[in-house]
């Protein structure tokens, strides 16, 4: 089975609760499935607490209906919109930093080079990715070429042969997955996380009994 996130609520008495379609096989109220990926790219197991639709709830959910999970000790901020929920008893999800499509330029005003950005678009997944190689060296209107995508922020979980859309103010494209490229985090990537949890980090202020001692060692020299 597979369910990709449109959208997560934290719902009082209930907890946080996802929103989106189920894409393929069947599921049921009470299952486990793999919920990822994380920002490094890891998949955790979550338990299904309940499911609903249209507000009313239901004991399982097939392919091509939109539902609501309920779910079990997981908190809102580890869920985001283009999270996938994959079926047990499968292969092991791989999430990816990059991949390459066969795109098409619907409409661009200048020329796309490499390192160009914007944002694409893979069904419920929505992420600015960076241009790392193209089979030309310039891609105009009505150009059609095989690109190179580098996801900026965070991995994401995508399959070959699905559509997207690649856009950023009037440059508009589409295009096909057509390879997953599986590998470690970019260095970039793994500098910017660290300095991102060290910023985090707040100095620990000093205790009231810690200045106590300071003072009476300084009165008593």
């Amino acid at each position: 089975a597979e369910f990709t996130v449109d959208d997560v609520f934290s719902v009082p008495g209930v907890g946080t609760v996802v929103s989106g379609t189920l894409v393929s096989g069947k599921v049921k109220a009470g299952d486990t499935m793999l919920m990822g990926p994380d920002s490094m790219g890891k998949f955790e197991q979550v338990h299904i607490k309940s499911i609903h639709r249209k507000r009313l709830p239901v004991q399982e959910v097939v392919a091509g209906q939109a539902a609501a999970f309920a779910l079990k000790k997981i908190k809102k901020n580890q869920v985001r919109k283009g999270t996938a929920f994959i079926g047990l008893g499968g292969e092991v999800p791989k999430a990816v930093w990059e991949f390459r499509g066969e795109v098409v330029i619907l409409h661009h005003p200048t020329t796309i080079m490499t390192n160009y950005q914007a944002m694409v678009h893979v069904g419920a997944v929505r992420q600015t990715a960076q241009i790392t190689w193209m089979s030309t060296e310039a891609l105009r209107t009505g150009d059609k070429a095989i690109v190179n995508f580098k996801f900026v922020k965070t991995p994401e979980w995508i399959q070959t042969g699905r559509r997207f859309v690649f856009r950023e103010g009037r440059t508009k494209a589409v295009g096909t997955v057509v390879e997953l490229v599986y590998g470690p985090p970019p260095a970039d990537v793994m500098r910017n996380k660290m300095k991102h949890r060290k910023s985090n980090q707040a100095p620990k202020p000093d205790s009231n009994r810690s200045k106590r001692k300071q003072d009476i060692k300084a009165k008593t020299a």
